[in-house]
Order: C-alpha cells, then structure tokens, then sequence
C-alpha cells in the first residue's frame, strides 16, 4: 500500500488535476441549479395556469347554466325553437337531477372535455344528450363505463348511467 502524500508533497501536475476536477464539478453543479431553478419556475407557472384555467371553467360553467334557463310559455317555446343549446321540457327534470348531485363536476367536465364548450350546451345538458353515449365521465368520481359494464341492462336499454345510478340509490334510499 502506498502512502498518500500530503498536500505540501504533492506533485503540481496532481494539484492541478484536483483543481481541474473541482472546476468540472462546480460547473456541473451550478447547470443542475439553473435546471431546478428552470423547472421550478414552469412548475409554479404550471399551477398558476391550472388555478386559472379551474376558475375559468368554473365561471364559464355558470354562465352556461344561466343560459340554459327557459322561461315558461311563449318566451320559453321561442327560446327552445330558436336556440338548440336550450333544454326541452322532456330534458329539464332530467337536467334538475343531475345538476342535484356533486356526481357530475362542470368545471371538471369542461377541462376533460374541452370540445363541449363550443357546443354552447352547459356540461349537463351535454352529457344527457352526448356524453353518456360516448361513455364520457360526468365527473372523477363517476365512471359511465364501468357502470355500463356492472349493469348490462342499463347498457342494453340505452338509460343514461348516471340518471339510473341517482336514481337507484334514491329509490334504495326511500325504501330503508
């Protein structure tokens, strides 16, 4: 085994070898910094769009929601006749149901489905008449797949699952 010198014995071509590696891992080190620094700050940016894009699809959500209110009689048919965004009579108890659960998340259903803001139907409107046939997800905690797939008769008999579910769970609830 051979002695290490001390740093007064070692060789200058040594010294200036240590140095040269230090340099190195000094500039190594201040590039990992910008890097964490760089995606630190999209990091914050990231969550900065996410709030604002929450806030705007809330907002949006409730303007559609206010839109989509028909006054009863002549006001409401020429409304319904004119605007195809508007609700018929036959859809409103449905829509009143579904505006009633937190199963269905407008804000969310609008960031998942960017598309249906252009269609001007407010997000239950849209999913009662698109969405559960193209097994959309009116919210996170509600899955119209797997409930299609756990209740093959509400997949043969073309009943929204989302309507079958409240539904159910509201007659189950009664009957206790």
């Amino acid at each position: 085994m051979t002695p290490t010198p001390s740093p007064e014995r070692a060789e200058p071509t040594e010294v200036a070898r240590i140095q040269a590696t230090l340099r190195e891992c000094q500039q190594a080190l201040a590039r990992a910094r910008e890097q964490y620094e760089e995606r630190a700050e999209a990091a914050a940016t990231a969550v900065r769009l996410d709030h604002a894009l929450t806030e705007l699809t809330r907002h949006l959500h409730e303007r559609l929601v206010a839109a989509e209110r028909v006054p009863a009689g002549p006001r409401g048919w020429l409304k319904r006749r004119m605007f195809p965004h508007v609700p018929t009579p036959a859809e409103e108890a449905d829509l009143a149901v579904l505006h009633g659960t937190p199963l269905l998340d407008g804000p969310w259903y609008l960031r998942r489905y960017p598309e249906v803001a252009a269609t001007g139907l407010t997000p239950a409107l849209h999913y009662l008449r698109h969405g559960a046939a193209a097994d959309l997800d009116p919210g996170p905690d509600f899955s119209t797949l797997a409930y299609r797939r756990r209740h093959p008769v509400v997949a043969h008999t073309g009943v929204n699952p989302l309507l079958h579910h409240l539904r159910v769970t509201a007659g189950a609830d009664a009957g206790r």
